[in-house]
C-alpha cells in the first residue's frame, strides 16, 4: 500500500488526516501503522457513539439504576452492548499491532512518518505535551524533507 498512509495532526481538533508522500514502496511498518491509524479512527468515532448513547439512556432512563432486566428491554442497550463490544475488540487488535512496531524496521519515509503518528496518536498533548509537540515538530521536518527522500 502506497501513498495515503500518513496522517496530519490537526492541531485545533486534534484528528488526523490523509497525506500522500507518494511512495510506491512497499513497507510493512507502513501497512501495520496504516491499518492501526485506520482502526484507531474506528475506535474514536465509535467512543463517541457509545458516549452519546449511554448519556441519552443515563438522562432517559436512569441506566445505572435498573435491573439487567430492565437495562436489557430498553431501545438502545443492545446497540450500546454491541459498541462496547467492537470497542473492545479494536482496542485489543491495534494493542498487538502496537507491540509489533518496534520491531518492524521502516525502509521507507513512509513507514518511518506512519510510525511517528501513531506515537502521537498514543501520546495526548494532555498528557506530555513536549512530548507530544516534539513528535508533531519531527513530522513536520520530515514532511519538510520528503523532496529530498525522493517524494
Amino acid at each position: 500500500m502506497s501513498g495515503k498512509l500518513h496522517r496530519q495532526a490537526n492541531s485545533k481538533s486534534g484528528s488526523l488526516q490523509a497525506i500522500d508522500f507518494g511512495s510506491q514502496s512497499a513497507d510493512e511498518a507502513a501497512e501495520v501503522c496504516s491499518q492501526w491509524l485506520n482502526q484507531h479512527a474506528e475506535h474514536e468515532k465509535l467512543i463517541r457513539q457509545w458516549q452519546k448513547l449511554e448519556t441519552r439512556l443515563i438522562r432517559e432512563h436512569n441506566l445505572f439504576n435498573l435491573s439487567k432486566r430492565e437495562r436489557a428491554s430498553l431501545s438502545g442497550a443492545h446497540e450500546l452492548d454491541a459498541l462496547n463490544a467492537r470497542v473492545v475488540a479494536l482496542y485489543a487488535q491495534n494493542q498487538k499491532l502496537l507491540v509489533s512496531l518496534p520491531a518492524l524496521a521502516a525502509p521507507s519515509t513512509d513507514g518511518v512518518v506512519s510510525k511517528l503518528y501513531v506515537a502521537l496518536a498514543n501520546v495526548r498533548p494532555d498528557e506530555s505535551r513536549a512530548t507530544h509537540q516534539l513528535i508533531k515538530s519531527a513530522l513536520r521536518d520530515l514532511e519538510g524533507a520528503a523532496p529530498i527522500f525522493g517524494r
